[in-house]
């Protein structure tokens, strides 16, 4: 989680910029004309744009080593597809960064790793699914809000320790192990606690999950007689 606030090369910088304008041109284009429709939508997608900015201050450092904290990236990204949580996630990025005193040259850079990044893999994961398994609404809940996750936050959050320690200097690499360790235990924590949360919204919130479709996991009803 080092990077959100620290500066970095400004060859690095101006390269995250580079990459990142593009992805945010292209996920506006995706959803032109067709943003959120509904008020509940709305909501939920503002909401999960302030809580992120908020649960990215609550931070645990380790010694002298990194800082570690949940992302709550690949949930909204679950809930919102790739496009929209992209530009939730950007804007979740301005907040904070504004709160926090932050890096505004290290925006660029953040963004891939803090928005693109785990937009691709949580979407590109979720299509497969969708198209390898059963079309059931277990298999939907289960699998997106629980293993979706956990390989969207491992990855991601693996690629923050290895600049945050490697790129940024923040600290000597003897106890890399340990730092991969407590990155993959919090992961799995969090994945447990966002199936929880996309479960409940599947089911009692199911218009705000804007990729769930209840006509192709759910059996059709049959006529009443």
């Amino acid at each position: 989680m080092n990077l959100l606030n620290a500066s970095v090369a400004l060859d690095l910088a101006l390269l995250g910029w580079l990459l990142f304008v593009p992805a945010v041109l292209l996920a506006l284009r995706d959803v032109r004309g067709s943003f959120l429709a509904q008020g509940a939508q709305q909501h939920a997608w503002l909401a999960g744009l302030v809580f992120i900015a908020l649960l990215w201050t609550l931070q645990v450092k380790m010694g002298d080593g990194p800082t570690f904290g949940m992302l709550g990236v690949a949930l909204y990204v679950l809930l919102f597809g790739r496009a929209r949580a992209v530009i939730g996630l950007l804007g979740a990025l301005l907040l904070h960064t504004w709160l926090a005193d932050g890096a505004w040259m290290s925006l660029g850079l953040n963004g891939l790793l803090f928005a693109v990044l785990p937009a691709l893999i949580a979407s590109t994961l979720q299509r497969a699914l969708e198209r390898w398994l059963p079309k059931n609404v277990f298999v939907f809940i289960i699998g997106n809000g629980m293993f979706v996750t956990l390989a969207a936050t491992a990855i991601t959050s693996m690629a923050l320790l290895a600049l945050s320690m490697n790129v940024t200097a923040a600290v000597a690499t003897t106890h890399y192990g340990d730092y991969v360790g407590y990155s993959l235990l919090l992961a799995w924590g969090e994945a447990l606690l966002s199936g929880m949360i996309f479960s409940a919204l599947v089911i009692f919130l199911p218009q705000v999950v804007l990729t769930y479709r209840e006509d192709s996991y759910l059996p059709p009803r049959r006529p009443r007689l």
